[in-house]
């Protein structure tokens, strides 16, 4: 067991909760954050609902969390919002909410954590990507927008905090998650998947990378995948 607190912003879908299960399997003091609790929420890692939709309340929120843990060690964005409709039939309010959850909460709980690792000389922000971090594609303009936006984000502060000791990586998930509403959406369940356990593995291990071999992004999709 350790002493180190993982916390993971947006664990509610298949991912998160593969991503809680993975820190907490290693030892970990995992802090999910979701949108809302399940009412049948079973005994696990701590789970704190949280309006993702704004920023402003979700760094209160994580701040919060970081001040009352005595510091994150790990902290995994994850959060997104899909929108999947064409260009004309979109509104400015759908491009404002893919940008609040997907960007907001990252931005959010990066000015939460980050003070409290650059002061330790340590930590890690994993942050997650998708195909649309890296190309725009047909009635995704929404949620790419978003993604983009994110990608550039995260490459900023990898530049800015690497040499303060903290690991700042993308991860791209360029797939669609077994189990996961994406799944059944795109009738994909015969087709290759990504295994949220695997995908969560490659999390912990970019946690726990040592500092003079850093990845700053990996994209992640099975084996028969086209790319």
């Amino acid at each position: 067991m350790t002493d180190k607190v993982a916390l993971i912003v947006g664990a509610g879908g298949v991912l998160g909760r593969a991503l809680c299960g993975e820190f907490a399997a290693a030892g970990y003091q995992v802090i999910g954050v979701r949108r809302s609790l399940p009412e049948d929420e079973a005994a696990g890692p701590r789970m704190i609902a949280c309006d993702l939709w704004n920023p402003l309340a979700t760094f209160r929120k994580l701040h919060a969390l970081a001040a009352e843990s005595g510091g994150i060690d790990v902290a995994v964005c994850n959060a997104a919002h899909l929108v999947v409709a064409p260009f004309a039939e979109l509104a400015l309010e759908d491009f404002d909410e893919s940008w609040r959850v997907s960007f907001g909460s990252a931005f959010a709980c990066a000015r939460a954590v980050l003070p409290g690792m650059v002061e330790r000389g340590r930590g890690a922000l994993l942050v997650s990507g998708a195909t649309g971090s890296l190309r725009g594609t047909a009635r995704f303009s929404a949620f790419a927008a978003a993604k983009f936006a994110l990608r550039g984000l995260t490459q900023s502060l990898a530049r800015e905090y690497h040499a303060a000791g903290v690991h700042v990586a993308h991860v791209v998930i360029d797939g669609v998650l077994r189990g996961s509403a994406s799944e059944q959406r795109f009738a994909r369940s015969t087709q290759p998947c990504i295994e949220p356990r695997d995908a969560a593995s490659i999390y912990r291990q970019l946690a726990e990378q040592r500092p003079s071999a850093w990845t700053h992004e990996i994209d992640l999709r099975p084996r028969g995948e086209r790319f």
